[in-house]
């Protein structure tokens, strides 16, 4: 499909298709190189597995059944769109270990009959409660124990519904007791583990300065619905190892004002590899993702002069008042750059 150049580059060295029509379609990859580390590829994306290339509402082909060489054909089977759950969001994302959570799944083709529905959510049934041809609401259950997030809808005479990697997760909030064992919650100095199966959602406005945080299970700060609510975090090091931290997603950012904070001296110890003052993330997930904003640099569009407290910019940009702007040096003098609250 491609050959990277021979002069390989320090840092990213990729290839990317232009549009989707230039897709490859193929089931296997393979990566190979004639010299040694010449396959040490660190990340892939794929951006879908197309099987069949047909936008029809049914289609029908014909069915194999393969047992190693041998090969008998079967009845040609017809695929239905009508038949096809599709799932589209979750609401809540998240709910207490306490149970007791109504939770409503969105999308197509949903059946109206409850008794055709098994819901299971980290191996807990949630009763359905009742369903429509674009939702189905259940009520979830408690979950003890530390088990790994995992969801799957059954429909009788349909299958299961493909999740498009929607989780809901049971979570244990920060400001309970019982998170902590109906002990207190950790106090400054203090280090705290989350074990995997374990889902820590941060709801208070201020945690104390910690020690070290390791993040097996999942560590995750929600949105506040006042978009100027403010979150402080403080910590030494913050390392996910095979976890996951989350501070918004892509599809749901975080919308609120939130300021994590990293500390340490030059004499503190160092994490092997990963150093001091740090979040680490080892074969884990770290999500941050804010607001979208529309633009957020620009030019001049006339000369500001020394003093000045008003500028003309050659576009329009999203910026609120009580940020902070920089503003460049003309020279080549770094320091001669200034920093302006709006």
């Amino acid at each position: 499909m491609f050959t990277v150049d021979e002069n390989l580059h320090s840092g990213w060295n990729y290839h990317k298709w232009e549009t989707s029509e230039d897709y490859p379609k193929y089931r296997f990859y393979r990566f190979y190189g004639p010299s040694t580390g010449a396959c040490a590829i660190n990340e892939v994306t794929f951006t879908g597995v197309e099987t069949i290339d047909n936008e029809d509402s049914t289609y029908t082909c014909s069915a194999k059944l393969v047992i190693g060489d041998d090969e008998t054909d079967l009845n040609t089977i017809e695929y239905q769109g009508t038949l096809t759950t599709l799932l589209e969001s979750i609401s809540p994302r998240f709910g207490t270990v306490v149970g007791g959570t109504p939770l409503t799944f969105t999308g197509q083709n949903f059946p109206t009959d409850t008794l055709k529905y098994r819901i299971v959510i980290d191996g807990i049934v949630c009763p359905v409660d009742s369903a429509t041809s674009t939702s189905v609401s259940c009520t979830t259950g408690s979950r003890p124990g530390l088990v790994e997030s995992s969801l799957e809808i059954f429909i009788e005479g349909q299958g299961l519904v493909s999740t498009n990697d929607l989780l809901y997760r049971y979570v244990s909030v920060w400001s309970s007791d019982t998170t902590w064992g109906g002990e207190f919650a950790p106090i400054e100095g203090e280090s705290i583990y989350i074990p995997a199966g374990l889902n820590l959602l941060v709801d208070i406005d201020s945690a104390p300065h910690l020690n070290a945080v390791i993040v097996e299970g999942s560590l995750i700060f929600a949105p506040d619905s006042d978009p100027n609510h403010e979150r402080y975090f403080d910590a030494n090091y913050i390392f996910v190892s095979g976890g996951l931290m989350e501070v918004g997603t892509e599809e749901f950012p975080y919308t609120s004002k939130i300021t994590i904070t990293m500390h340490s001296l030059l004499s503190d110890p160092y994490l092997p590899i990963y150093g001091n003052k740090v979040i680490g993330v080892r074969y884990g997930t770290l999500d941050m993702h804010g607001v979208v904003r529309d633009k957020t640099w620009t030019l001049l569009e006339t000369t500001v002069e020394a003093g000045g407290t008003v500028i003309q910019l050659q576009e329009a940009v999203d910026w609120q008042p009580g940020e902070m702007i920089a503003i460049a040096s003309t020279s080549y003098e770094s320091r001669e750059g200034e920093h302006r609250t709006i």
